[in-house]
Parts: C-alpha cells; sequence; structure tokens
C-alpha cells in the first residue's frame, strides 16, 4: 500500500495533472487506485467523473478533519492512494504530507513557482520533525521547455536552492494536455515514454508498492 501527495503553495503549478497521470497508467494496468480530491476546484473530481476510462474511486474533501481517517479507510482497500491538494499552505495539506510515504512538489517554468517550492519543501521538513519520521519529497520540473533559457533558468534556481529533484523531467506536451478530456495517460511517444521513467522514479523512491507492474 502506497500514499503519494502530491502539494504546493501554489495554483497552477501542475499537481492535478501529476496526479492524472499516475491514476490512469495505475489503473490502466489493474491497479487498485484511490483519490482524495481536497481542492476547492474539485478539477481531479471532475476529471475522474467525466473522463477517466478505468476504475478509480474518488472522494472530494475539503474538511481538514475528515482527511485522515478518509486517506485511512481508501488505504485498506486500495493499493494506492494520491492525494490532490488545494495550492495553500492549509491543514489539510499537512495532514495529507503527514499520511504520505512519498510527497511530490510540481514546479513550472517561472520564479514564483521556485519560491513556493521551497516553502512547500520546508513544509514538509517540519511535518517530519513533528512526526519524528522522514517523509520523502521531490519537486517535480513540469511543462519542461527543453533548449530555451527559462528551462536553463530554472534548472540553475533549483540547484541553487538545493531542492531534491525528481530525475525525470515532463515536457510541454500535448499528449499531456489532452489528458484532460481522453483520460488516458500517454504510453507511447516522448509523452509515453516520460510517463514510464516519472513512474519509475516513483517505485524507486517507494511511492509505489515493489510487486506492482506497471503497464507501459
Amino acid at each position: 500500500m502506497s500514499i503519494i501527495t502530491v502539494a504546493t503553495t501554489k495554483g497552477g503549478a501542475g499537481k492535478t495533472s501529476l496526479v492524472r497521470i499516475i491514476l490512469a497508467r495505475l489503473a490502466a494496468s489493474g491497479i487498485k487506485v484511490a483519490a482524495v480530491d481536497a481542492d476547492f476546484n474539485h478539477t481531479l473530481t471532475d476529471w475522474v467523473t467525466t473522463a477517466a476510462k478505468h476504475p478509480i474511486t474518488v472522494h472530494h474533501e475539503l474538511d481538514e478533519t475528515k482527511i485522515v481517517p478518509l486517506i485511512a479507510e481508501l488505504q485498506s482497500s486500495h493499493d494506492v492512494v494520491v492525494i490532490d491538494t488545494a495550492g495553500a499552505a492549509s491543514q489539510a495539506t499537512i495532514f495529507a504530507i503527514g499520511c504520505a510515504d512519498l510527497v511530490l512538489v510540481p514546479v513550472q517554468t517561472s520564479s514564483a513557482d521556485i519560491v513556493e517550492a521551497i516553502k512547500t519543501i520546508n513544509l514538509i521538513k517540519s511535518a517530519s520533525l513533528m512526526m519524528k519520521r522522514e517523509v520523502t519529497a521531490r519537486v517535480v520540473l513540469t511543462a519542461v521547455q527543453p533548449g530555451t533559457n527559462v528551462a536553463e533558468h530554472i534548472e540553475k534556481e533549483v540547484a541553487k536552492a538545493n531542492l531534491p529533484v525528481l530525475k525525470t523531467r515532463l515536457h510541454r506536451l500535448v499528449a499531456f494536455q489532452e489528458m484532460s478530456f481522453t483520460g488516458i495517460a500517454p504510453t507511447s511517444g516522448l509523452a509515453g515514454h516520460q510517463c514510464s521513467n516519472f513512474l519509475d522514479d516513483l517505485a524507486a523512491l517507494g511511492g509505489l508498492p515493489e510487486s506492482m507492474k506497471i503497464a507501459s
């Protein structure tokens, strides 16, 4: 059983896109997945109910007092639970971080995303100290445009801030945007290759059960 929380204190950084990739690829492999949508905009819930092609359990929950019991309930009957948090440092986000085996912090190509990623990583460190256990966290660079000045700048800023970065970078590709209405995660081409590498990275960090076979 694994719990993955996707969090950042900034909205619009690509949280839901990461969650979609994880859920869609795992569900397509027959893995029992559940999602907790703790974002006010309920974008993930809308996607699961209208676009997802494989069974995914989803609960939209904003009440911070219900987050932990809900995660525990889902954990008992699913292989993987993924939590999509609000774009703010809310109490619900802190609880979601505290429950996680792995926390992913998406960063797009803007200085504001870097600033908020630093805040989020510090929030995760504080939660780790509070719980007296290390919560593994990785920054995920998303919507990357390789070969551009802005991509180079973001890489330098991430290194300067000493942020723990996931090996795989997800590029700004149409296939990722199409997921919002197709409900299908890419399995071929560059986008499919990046999805596979992304999930391999999560597995290596203990974010996915070791015995899990993911369709590529």
